[in-house]
């Protein structure tokens, strides 16, 4: 887990190995769905910490368990209190991004979006989340343009190619779609899975349609 999460992890507990050990083993359980016990240990961290270094990494797990337990409004507020310490972390404004757009502030989104981007500009991610941003709100031309950089950077992004496979089924573009539909297969998403997606937004999209008229 310190391999994978090294990025993430940074020099956080540097000097501690105690508590390094401790961290590793909240984000093992964080890696394994045990968001409850992930939790406890990633509070009891957070009055050990010495450093902003590591202060902002044990909010930023504690923020990813909220998340993925489904605690956005907690989520939100611990990913305010990362940011008042470094107000460039990328992630944050990026991860943030996507949680308020669930709870509706678009406004506030673009604005973190826009941040990630500008603090990082070869992030993947921050791209493929204003891409769906843009797609929410219906806006596909930004929305295309940001899958197609994100892919720039990440030419087997599957996040980015499913995106844009949807888009092009929903503006009847045949070619483009059997071209990022080829790539996200190709990246891993199953067929099976894809195929739903699209036919879920063309649903969608009809059923739009109707209300209208």
């Amino acid at each position: 887990y310190e391999r994978t999460y090294a990025d993430d992890i940074g020099f956080a507990f540097q000097n501690k190995p105690i508590l390094k050990k401790k961290l590793l083993c909240a984000i093992r359980l964080f890696h394994e769905a045990n968001y409850r016990k992930a939790l406890k240990y990633i509070s009891e961290l957070l009055r050990e910490c010495e450093f902003d270094r590591d202060t902002v990494v044990v909010l930023l797990f504690m923020a990813l368990c909220y998340t993925n337990a489904g605690y956005t409004e907690d989520a939100i507020k611990v990913y305010y209190e990362l940011l008042k310490i470094e107000p460039n972390n990328a992630r944050a404004h990026s991860n943030l991004g996507m949680l308020l757009i669930d709870c509706g502030d678009f406004e506030s989104a673009l604005k973190h979006y826009n941040k990630s981007i500008e603090i990082k500009p070869d992030n993947y991610f921050a791209y493929i989340n204003r891409a769906n941003y843009y797609f929410r709100i219906n806006e596909y031309d930004n929305a295309v343009a940001d899958a197609k950089k994100s892919l720039e950077i990440k030419n087997n992004g599957v996040e980015a190619a499913s995106l844009l496979t949807v888009i092009y089924a929903l503006t009847n573009d045949d070619e483009n779609k059997k071209k990022y539909y080829h790539i996200a297969i190709t990246s891993g998403r199953h067929p099976e899975e894809l195929n739903e997606a699209i036919q879920f937004y063309l649903n969608e999209n009809n059923i739009a349609a109707q209300e209208y008229l």
